[in-house]
């Protein structure tokens, strides 16, 4: 009988981004979760989201 067991993150090979917040690396779909459960900020997240999804820096987003 063979194991089955769960991939984990470590084990996948997803394309990877930083939390615009803090910098935390995670596979591009757990972005936006961890911005909401991390962060709490609903608003500011879809925000970050839709302003760092083109891949191009934008002063309002990167200063604070």
């Amino acid at each position: 009988m063979q194991s089955t067991t769960p991939v984990t993150a470590t084990d996948r090979t997803e394309e990877t981004r930083a939390c615009p917040l803090c910098g935390h690396e995670l596979a591009a779909n757990d972005v936006y979760v961890h911005l909401q459960v991390s962060h709490r900020k609903s608003a500011i997240s879809d925000a970050l989201l839709r302003a760092t999804a083109d891949g191009v820096d934008h002063p309002a987003v990167v200063e604070r």
